[in-house]
């Protein structure tokens, strides 16, 4: 991990390991609370809060070859306002994406070899402004993507149970900064990442399967400082990860659903909570007012849960019908 990766501090808001958005650093102007304590948690009303209108979700849209933004206003049947697709973006089957603090967007596709990054505001049959490539970039079969609160750019290596990390505005055949892999990390097929409010960079590993996580400043063959895993946990195919306000971990499972696991979760230990209802869910993110967001790849939606849900929960939102043109949702980011 470069020195310009080392966390400093500020409080990120952590967005389904895509997102990393840090005060004062240009991240998008979400607001600083949510509801009042007194009934923080508690499921809110079906609203979206003045200050929030102004914000999109985005998801890669794997099967319908595009990356799609929806407002976070949006419900039910409703088209995208961002829909990048077509010949010009280099874009087939994306099932990996984030978002940096300028709001670019990068994305990968599935088994590609390759990150591709929008301009802010990208949409249509645009080209990408730049692509991260190459032999030397050591760049093996992507299929998590992280951007941290300095704009460093994290990749998961699924094929060589490794990931690699770039310098802000990297471009082209470029080497990585940093690498994370061998016998000691316990990558097992890495999927989605996510960084908790120290710095330690967590992945998902789809076929351990786990959750492991590497203090900030790890680099090489480093062993990780937490492992979740085992029967209690619940864990069977997990895809993407994100952090809540309250630092719990939200882990989206392709075959259980969303597991919540408490802040500082550690080894063979039961979720404090289980979202289910999902075909497949395989991208999560919590926003500001703590609520939950969840990619359905196989039921081609994206809904929006109070922080408390837990089982068959009722979500508060939910984007899905022929408009969307949803089709294999995954990793979700805001902006």
């Amino acid at each position: 991990m470069s020195a310009s990766s080392f966390y400093r501090g500020c409080a990120p808001v952590l967005l389904a390991a895509s997102l990393a958005a840090c005060a004062g650093q240009g991240g998008p102007s979400v607001p600083a609370v949510g509801p009042s304590s007194a009934n923080f948690g508690a499921a809110q009303p079906d609203v979206v809060d003045p200050a929030l209108r102004r914000i999109t979700i985005y998801t890669a849209n794997r099967d319908g070859q595009s990356v799609l933004g929806f407002n976070v206003k949006d419900r039910g049947n409703a088209a995208p306002s961002i829909a990048i697709s077509g010949s010009n973006t280099t874009l087939s089957q994306p099932d990996s994406l984030a978002m940096d603090s300028k709001g670019h967007i990068y994305a990968a596709n599935d088994s590609g070899t390759q990150v591709a990054v929008f301009a802010k505001g990208a949409n249509g049959n645009v080209a990408p402004s730049r692509i991260i490539g190459g032999r030397k970039s050591h760049l093996g079969l992507t299929e998590g993507l992280l951007i941290d609160p300095f704009d460093d750019l994290w990749v998961t290596d699924y094929q060589n149970d490794a990931i690699t990390e770039y310098a802000p505005g990297a471009k082209g055949n470029v080497k990585p900064i940093d690498t994370i892999s061998g016998s000691n990390t316990q990558l097992a097929s890495p999927t989605g990442m996510a960084m908790d409010s120290s710095g330690n960079l967590y992945v998902a590993n789809k076929f351990g399967p786990s959750v492991v996580a590497f203090a900030s400043g790890a680099s090489g063959n480093a062993t990780p400082i937490v492992t979740i895993a085992g029967s209690n946990t619940g864990l069977q195919r997990p895809f993407a990860i994100a952090f809540d306000q309250n630092q719990r971990l939200l882990v989206a499972d392709e075959h259980v659903g969303v597991l919540v696991f408490a802040a500082g979760a550690n080894g063979n230990v039961a979720p404090v909570a289980v979202i289910s209802g999902f075909s497949s869910a395989t991208g999560v993110l919590a926003d500001t007012y703590n609520h939950i967001w969840v990619a359905d790849f196989s039921g081609n939606s994206i809904k929006e849960f109070a922080s408390n849900a837990n089982g068959n929960a009722t979500p508060l939102r939910t984007i899905h019908g022929s408009k969307t043109t949803l089709n294999g949702a995954t990793f979700l980011a805001l902006h």
